[in-house]
């Protein structure tokens, strides 16, 4: 039963840490030309590019302006998004590890 609950926190964990990511890093920002209006793409994520906003309205490129005024759409890459889940889900179990082993060496 300890196992599950140290699997389900560090799960708990890194989907946080992936959602912040969103906010922390900034997007890469990339311009499409359309047939009738020019399309602004922002991609976020770290380290892969996994959730794409199109705006047809240039602006500053911060999340809430981007979500909340004039998106033409929004994708996921699946894959992507699973591939950062398991490197952030990895990340977060070496800094657990790391963290227990000097808890006990401070302890013992």
């Amino acid at each position: 039963m300890k196992i599950v609950q140290l699997i389900v926190n560090r799960v708990f964990v890194s989907s946080v840490v992936l959602i912040c990511t969103l906010f922390i890093i900034p997007p890469v920002y990339g311009i499409a030309d359309g047939n009738k209006v020019t399309y602004y793409e922002y991609l976020y994520g770290a380290p892969f590019r996994w959730l794409t906003v199109k705006s047809s309205i240039e602006n500053n490129a911060s999340v809430k302006n981007i979500f909340f005024s004039g998106n033409e759409g929004v994708s996921i890459d699946w894959s992507a998004l699973a591939g950062d889940f398991l490197l952030i889900f990895i990340l977060v179990c070496i800094i657990f590890l790391i963290s227990n082993k000097l808890k006990n060496r401070k302890q013992g």
